[in-house]
């Protein structure tokens, strides 16, 4: 059996992280983060400009037609970067538009898309209510009522994909988010990403699909969490590595003691883990294969194990993994924003526990 990725997957790994690498260093993502938009347009363009947008979406609506497997490649060297672009929320509505739309949708939404000129985003989680399937928020007669919630870059997206039910069928539709009968009100995250609060009050939208497209958009997303997270923990533990020889402790490196040693060969596993687990629940969905326990496992993975890794890295650097002007930390923030959206580890068991039970 080949496991590795082919050569289209690795060219497009490649570029994503060749960009990054020019782009992105400290002062550019304080920069970022100082500002209200938590969004590093240049390197947004940059993503458009070398066709990276477009990677995952399919080649009649001007994108490259490459799976899953490519949009988890994209995602984890957004991870590795800790990158505050709309990668996660554009793509992944793009797709779910891309594979459930009508024709006419795609034709009129996805160029837009891939050419930078519109941003997507989605809009999913309803406060109280850990239940994908069962949203609460209403379709009627083409109109959406109900509130959602921790939705991202929804003051830079021109429509966003709302879960919903209609009658007793979870649906997805698309909304235009500067239809006035839309309520925003900003939060922030753990990271400092502003999040925002929609209320739609019979709101005109477009439905796009029914359960099927429901249960699809629920596994990518977590599939897409947890490439992110693969990236995230990937370079902090990297980044300890490399502080831990060279920090030296009396009067040698840090990574000489064996406490030190056998806590970051843990989580060298633990890496390991969620690398598996992710790319192994990405390739039984680009192959239409019911993905869905292979998923809470790999998002088990990436939330349970993620929080051991962070609790390391950061350990293991002392006060100097808090510093902001030392890298580590936004990587644990980000971390942490990743290992609670949409269930953390014992919520995540639950969901495993119901699905292996009903099945």
């Amino acid at each position: 059996m080949n496991f590795d990725l082919t050569e289209e997957q690795n060219e497009i790994a490649e570029l994503a992280a060749r960009i990054l690498d020019d782009h992105i260093d400290i002062e550019v993502l304080r920069k970022t983060e100082e500002t209200q938009d938590w969004f590093d347009r240049e390197l947004w363009e940059k993503f458009v400009s070398s066709g990276l947008i477009g990677a995952t979406i399919k080649e009649d609506v001007g994108g490259a037609g490459l799976d899953i497997l490519a949009l988890v490649c994209l995602l984890r060297a957004q991870g590795q970067h800790v990158a505050p672009i709309p990668l996660l929320p554009t793509l992944v509505s793009a797709m779910t538009v891309d594979k459930f739309g009508t024709d006419d949708k795609r034709e009129s939404l996805l160029p837009e898309i891939v050419n930078g000129s519109k941003l997507l985003t989605f809009a999913s989680q309803e406060f109280l209510n850990d239940h994908f399937m069962e949203p609460v928020t209403s379709y009627e007669n083409g109109l959406i009522t109900g509130t959602k919630i921790v939705v991202e870059y929804a003051n830079h997206a021109d429509s966003v994909l709302v879960t919903a039910i209609d009658g007793d069928e979870p649906v997805v539709c698309i909304v235009d988010l500067k239809d006035p009968n839309i309520t925003m009100r900003a939060t922030d995250s753990t990271r400092g990403e502003p999040l925002w609060e929609l209320s739609f009050e019979k709101t005109a939208a477009d439905k796009i699909g029914g359960r099927e497209s429901v249960y699809w958009l629920f596994q990518i997303l977590l599939v897409s969490l947890c490439a992110v997270q693969l990236g995230v923990t990937e370079t902090a533990l990297k980044m300890t590595a490399s502080y831990t020889s060279e920090r030296e402790q009396f009067g040698r490196p840090l990574a000489t003691f064996q406490a030190v040693t056998q806590r970051l060969a843990d989580q060298f596993i633990n890496v390991g883990g969620i690398r598996l687990t992710t790319f192994s629940a990405a390739w039984r969905l680009s192959v239409d294969i019911d993905a869905l326990e292979d998923i809470l496992i790999a998002k088990w993975w990436a939330s349970e194990r993620a929080t051991e890794i962070a609790h390391a890295t950061q350990h293991c650097h002392g006060g100097m993994g808090v510093s902001k002007d030392y890298p580590l930390y936004r990587y644990t923030l980000w971390n942490k924003h990743i290992t609670t959206s949409l269930g953390a580890g014992t919520q995540t068991l639950r969901s495993l526990g119901s699905f292996l039970a009903s099945n």
